[in-house]
């Protein structure tokens, strides 16, 4: 079973956060709100680090999922931002990449 060492606390408003155009495009394309992305952040019930990316985190809460890059000055670049829970297909540059093969959402189906 996975496990984290990571703090399972959310930002507070004290915390730096960019918004990238890449994840402005998610939320549209997905129909997620602001308020789900920023309760995720705010009170996530689980944060993990991203194991294909070292550094990223993923905090998860308010049925997203929302992938961001910290730096040490309690900065927080949203990188990505996707339904929670929801398994979805490979995407065609995953179908090579042991580590996407290897995934346990492929287990979940």
């Amino acid at each position: 079973m996975y496990t984290t060492t990571l703090p399972q606390t959310g930002l507070t408003s004290g915390d730096l956060i960019k918004v990238t155009d890449h994840i402005k495009r998610q939320m549209a394309a997905k129909g997620i709100t602001s308020a789900q992305v920023l309760g995720a952040l705010r009170n996530p019930y689980k944060v993990t680090p991203v194991t294909r990316y070292p550094g990223q985190r993923r905090y998860c809460g308010n049925g997203v999922a929302v992938v961001v890059e910290p730096d040490d000055n309690r900065r927080y670049t949203l990188v990505t931002v996707y339904l929670d829970g929801v398994v979805t297909d490979l995407r065609p540059d995953q179908m090579n990449d042991p580590a996407a093969l290897n995934s346990t959402r492929l287990a979940r189906r």
